[in-house]
């Protein structure tokens, strides 16, 4: 048998291989296999190949910086073989400058909407007003508030106005807030969204959306999601952070996303307080607002999933809408690229050419760069392919999608079906350690103590105890942070 004969997996390996990636160096071999994505498309089965010292073609970087913002790009593969189409990851990394504490900021525009349905009575509520009053203490007297309420209808308790002028009357009005019948979150968030109308387009602009139930209002999620998109795209971030373990964690992650913002989980009132202020100081430092990247794929180029952001495609035109940054803030975007070689020319497949725009804040400075074209070759042989890989890349993409795979295993488990819960959490840490071992890092590290917790956490708790319920609406809540950044584990 030849060498590079002796190198192929049997069909026994690769079957046993399956769930994950694995890494392995024994006698100059290494092998990495990428885990099956959440799409549907193929992916190019594991391969042995020689640790070659360089490659032909190696997986391309790219970086520039802007005001405010510098951005980083890579493929995690330099080349695919010509046999079928494959997967290629792109990794985007967004970092917001870091500002001094006494720099200047925005002018700061917040409306608070805030659930007061039944559900809400006693100690949520009673939280819920003193984060309120928390929040307006914090704001400076020329940043702005509204305050919403909503149950079966919203009311504007505060139409947007300069914090200095009205605190003392909410001082009076907010603790005189109670709960009614009824919950009509698309209701709370268009009258959120009425009150910032008058925000100043050149500040930042923020709703904090607070609930602790399901939707009444019989209006469709594809529609409410639409709608806080629209509102998005004029700079009006929209965050949710639900409380206690009944509301609706797929509501709320969805208007979320499409909002740009950020979505938690409160176990109780009690949390409300230091959430609704770490979302206070978010909106103050806001560095970067409206960030949005762009490409056009090249010819045979489609996507298959992203990642860390809602992706937008028309024809081959690709959007992806990051939004606000606050400073210091890292965000994360990665790409599961579908590459059909048969449309190469010679050896070229084309380049993934990146665009980013956005605006700098304080004072919403247009900010415009374009990132160096990032290349890829046709080669004839798995060896070859394997060899332009980026250990590192490879590896911070397999992260992200194994934070979606993680998801998985805890809907699984909140289904009932805990054998399954608990292999693919098995599989999803054999994955992570294989790839740690190939590409060591701090995070890696974090997320790999995570999943084995989540794993054990399965086989001794009940998912329909009230413990049960928190932990899995916290553990979502989580891995989809980790899906916009490596540092959430």
């Amino acid at each position: 048998m030849s060498p590079l004969r002796r190198l192929v997996l049997d069909r026994r390996s690769l079957r046993a291989a399956a769930a994950g990636c694995v890494a392995l160096a024994a006698g100059g071999v290494v092998l990495l296999r990428a885990p099956h994505p959440v799409s549907s498309a193929p992916v190019t089965p594991p391969v042995a190949v020689p640790a070659f010292p360089s490659a032909p073609f190696t997986a391309p970087h790219a970086a520039a910086r802007g005001p405010a913002l510098g951005l980083r790009a890579a493929l995690a593969s330099g080349a695919i073989t010509a046999r079928s189409p494959g997967h290629v990851y792109a990794v985007v990394d967004l970092d917001a400058d870091r500002r001094a504490e006494a720099a200047a900021r925005a002018a700061l525009s917040l409306a608070l909407v805030l659930d007061v349905s039944g559900s809400m009575g006693g100690e949520k509520i009673a939280q819920a007003r003193n984060a309120v009053l928390d929040t307006v203490a914090a704001m400076r007297d020329d940043d702005r508030v509204a305050l919403v309420t909503y149950s079966d209808a919203a009311t504007m308790v505060q139409p947007l106005a300069r914090v200095g002028d009205v605190r003392a009357r909410l001082r009076e009005i907010v603790p005189t807030i109670n709960t009614i019948a009824g919950t009509n979150i698309p209701a709370g968030l268009a009258m959120g969204a009425v009150a910032l109308g008058d925000g100043g387009a050149d500040g930042v602009r923020r709703v904090v959306l607070l609930s602790d139930g399901r939707d009444g209002s019989g209006q469709a999620l594809d529609q409410v999601a639409a709608g806080v998109r629209s509102r998005s795209e004029h700079g009006v971030t929209l965050s949710a952070l639900g409380i206690g373990a009944d509301y609706d964690e797929a509501y709320m992650s969805r208007v979320a996303d499409a909002g740009r913002g950020n979505y938690e989980f409160m176990r109780d009132g009690a949390q409300l307080r230091t959430f609704v202020a770490r979302e206070l100081e978010a909106a103050e430092h806001t560095t970067v607002d409206q960030a949005v990247v762009e490409a056009d794929l090249p010819d045979g180029w489609h996507l298959a999933r992203a990642y860390g952001v809602e992706a937008e495609t028309h024809g081959t035109h690709l959007r992806l809408p990051v939004g606000a940054l606050t400073a210091g803030d890292h965000r994360r975007v990665v790409l599961d690229l579908v590459v059909d070689p048969a449309r190469a020319a010679d050896t070229d497949l084309g380049a993934l050419a990146l665009r980013a725009t956005w605006r700098a804040m304080p004072d919403a400075r247009a900010g415009a760069v374009a990132l160096g074209a990032l290349p890829l070759r046709v080669v004839s042989t798995e060896a070859e392919a394997v060899a332009s890989r980026d250990a590192s890349v490879f590896a911070d993409a397999q992260s992200v999608v194994l934070a979606e795979r993680e998801q998985q295993a805890v809907d699984a488990w909140r289904g009932g079906r805990v054998a399954e819960a608990a292999d693919i959490a098995r599989t999803n840490v054999v994955t992570l350690q294989a790839l740690q071992a190939a590409a060591p890092s701090p995070a890696r590290a974090a997320q790999i103590q995570r999943y084995e917790s989540e794993r054990a956490n399965f086989n001794a708790m009940s998912a329909a105890s009230e413990e049960g319920r928190a932990f899995g609406l916290g553990s979502i809540a989580l891995h989809r942070r980790a899906m916009r950044s490596s540092s959430a584990y």
